[in-house]
């Protein structure tokens, strides 16, 4: 089994004689992406890279503005959302907000 590549789980070798090698590989098409933990922001932190003064005001502002990206995780009703830094700061600068630059842990 080798690393894994984005696409690629592994490749599988099995000897059928002291000739021959079968080599099967197996292709997943919609790998996800790898991300780093320190990468994603919880409410609080979506709130702190935006200037906002409230963890709340994030929930208002996705459903005043259709287009800030959404979390990439979410655990169910009442549990923790997480978003990627990286798409809530390209989605800033798009909208005019600067985001403060807190490359701090998450909250």
């Amino acid at each position: 089994m080798f690393a894994h590549r984005r696409g690629s789980y592994g490749v599988y070798i099995r000897r059928l004689s002291a000739w021959t090698v079968a080599v099967n590989i197996c292709r997943l098409p919609g790998v996800a992406p790898q991300v780093h933990t320190e990468d994603l922001l919880d409410a609080q932190g979506v709130a702190d890279l935006l200037g906002l003064s409230h963890r709340n005001t994030v929930s208002s502002y996705q459903k005043r503005y259709p287009e800030m990206p959404r979390p990439v995780v979410t655990l169910g009703k009442g549990r923790t959302l997480l978003w990627l830094r990286s798409e809530i700061e390209v989605w800033a600068r798009k909208t005019g907000r600067r985001p403060r630059s807190s490359r701090g842990a998450v909250r």
